[in-house]
């Protein structure tokens, strides 16, 4: 069974502060004493987290493997996929109108333009580039670029789950000399998660 990573996380919460001053006496102040006509007393704050503040548990795959792939023996498009499913474990407390925003990103990735790759673990010039696809069968690369990668999807509720498609075109290996570009190759996804308002469109 391939083993899942969780994503937990918290949204920031509503504080409430509560104030106390000591209900006794420390000192009696009397104008006529040349000692006590001063006195301080201490003002202390609790500060308590909301205990309704949102909290969620995203679970991701811990490995996706394409498996062995073989060069074309023609030019042209020749794709192998893989399915990749993140799920919605829980979602607690979530306020009306907001939703838990998944984003994902290669981890070598800056910008939008930055693939998603697969380097040689000998020969690090050999690099595989795929794609993520999603249900609508289009590249989330085509959508919007956030600080934390692209949209991978977007939960509202427990018990919900996502499933997108890794691609890669092995016409990358066409013609390729296998002596150097045959072996393993490794890749990272970084997922990030984040409390958002959502839209209704």
């Amino acid at each position: 069974m391939m083993k899942k990573k969780v994503v937990a996380g918290f949204m920031a919460a509503t504080m409430m502060v509560s104030v106390m001053s000591t209900g006794v006496f420390a000192k009696e102040l009397n104008p006529d004493s040349e000692t006590n006509k001063a006195g301080d007393t201490q003002v202390t704050a609790t500060v308590e987290e909301n205990e309704n503040k949102a909290a969620y548990v995203i679970e991701i795959p811990d490995k996706v493997d394409f498996g062995k792939i073989q060069q074309p023996g023609t030019e042209g498009n020749a794709y192998s996929t893989k399915d990749i499913t993140v799920s919605c474990i829980q979602a607690d407390n979530l306020a009306a109108g907001s939703g838990i925003a998944v984003l994902v990103k290669d981890a070598t990735a800056t910008q939008s333009t930055d693939p998603f790759c697969l380097t040689h673990n000998t020969h690090s010039d050999c690099v595989l580039n795929y794609e993520i696809m999603n249900n609508n069968d289009e590249s989330i690369q085509n959508g919007t670029w956030y600080a934390n990668g692209f949209l991978f999807n977007l939960f509202t509720g427990a018990g919900q789950e996502a499933t997108d498609k890794l691609r890669l075109n092995r016409n990358q290996l066409y013609n390729k000399d296998l002596s150097v570009w045959g072996g393993q190759y490794t890749g990272t996804l970084n997922f990030y998660t984040k409390i958002v308002d959502v839209h209704a469109n």
